[in-house]
């Protein structure tokens, strides 16, 4: 479920780009700002690298998960994503990365919320994603870079609510299940 969120957001964030910019190469991309080994994930230069920085339970009431409890016991829990937009351009075109960052705001100013109806790429059980801008101190973002392991590069962080994560739609449809303990099925 959340990489069908990540490929959703960086689908339709490009086709936003190309309209707005009149460009037809994709721009957003989904990875990592680093690799393990220290080195750029991203050797393309004049994109914008979707990652996600964190996945966190949530506990508010209006939010939490509801719904039944699995064959195996499990009840549904629903999760927030973090997602950090970052603009990895080009040095002389550091102007651009900016006009970059600056769309991606618009693009989510103009539609805060996902449903079935206007992101046709959200999976089932995927009712609705609603995208805020998650604000942090400078030392927070401080905090994030160092953790990232990369350089400041001009970027925004989104706080998406709520995704529920259901062992029950997780699993194969046609299997035969044996035994069943703790919402995990074992399969002969």
């Amino acid at each position: 479920m959340i990489s069908a969120v990540l490929q959703t957001v960086a689908n339709e964030l490009n086709e936003f780009f190309k309209l707005k910019f009149g460009i037809s190469d994709e721009r957003v991309v989904i990875s990592n700002l680093v690799n393990q080994d220290g080195s750029a994930a991203v050797k393309d230069e004049n994109r914008i690298i979707l990652s996600l920085a964190l996945i966190q339970e949530e506990k508010m009431g209006a939010y939490k998960a509801s719904g039944s409890i699995s064959p195996g016991g499990v009840k549904p829990i629903a999760i927030n994503l973090f997602l950090l937009f970052s603009a990895s351009f080009n040095e002389k075109l550091n102007i651009d990365a900016t006009k970059f960052i600056s769309a991606v705001i618009a693009f989510f100013q103009n539609k805060p919320v996902f449903n079935q109806q206007n992101s046709p790429g959200l999976t089932d059980g995927m009712e609705k994603l609603s995208f805020e801008i998650f604000n942090m101190s400078i030392q927070e973002q401080s905090n994030l870079w160092s953790t990232i392991g990369a350089k400041y590069l001009p970027s925004i962080l989104y706080k998406v609510r709520v995704i529920t994560v259901d062992e029950k739609a997780l699993m194969p449809d046609a299997v035969d299940i044996v035994g069943i303990s703790r919402g995990y099925s074992k399969v002969e």
